[in-house]
């Protein structure tokens, strides 16, 4: 087979990796959950923020259609459409405002848990013998780290 091209076999096949996948993703949610209890509260406002994005983005097709529909030729008040104008701006904005929101809160939070888990992964790299490390190209590890 040439390079570049997928046959249906090879794309049905990319499934079992991914489901295999699942249970490590989940460890890992685990792993990291301590890092994250600290913040309880950031972790919290930060997930009401992404729901209220996307709830506002879900709105915004939904208030378009109604925007479309008010301008109907039958329609003949212009309030309507106006309305349903200023809303669909709301919308737009409140989805990039309460995504921008998110991150502002949850920035310490993250910022924090990568600090905390490169300096685990470094002390454990440390308290390895030095035949490990001898045996290994381990500083092509730690330099990707």
């Amino acid at each position: 087979m040439a390079h570049g091209h997928h046959s249906a076999a090879s794309a049905a096949d990319a499934g079992p990796p991914v489901s295999r996948a699942r249970p490590n993703e989940w460890r890992v949610v685990g792993l990291l959950l301590p890092y994250l209890s600290e913040y309880k509260w950031r972790v919290l406002v930060a997930l009401i923020f992404l729901t209220s994005a996307k709830l506002a983005n879900v709105g915004v097709p939904l208030v378009l259609k109604s925007v479309v529909d008010a301008l109907s030729p039958a329609q003949q008040v212009l309030a309507l459409p106006l309305a349903l104008l200023v809303a669909y701006g709301a919308l737009r904005l409140s989805t990039v405002l309460f995504a921008e929101l998110r991150d502002v809160v949850f920035v310490r939070v993250t910022q924090r848990a990568i600090r905390r888990v490169a300096l685990t992964v470094f002390r454990h790299l440390h308290s390895l013998s030095l035949r490990f490390h001898l045996d290994r190209q381990t500083g092509g590890v730690s330099r990707d780290i």
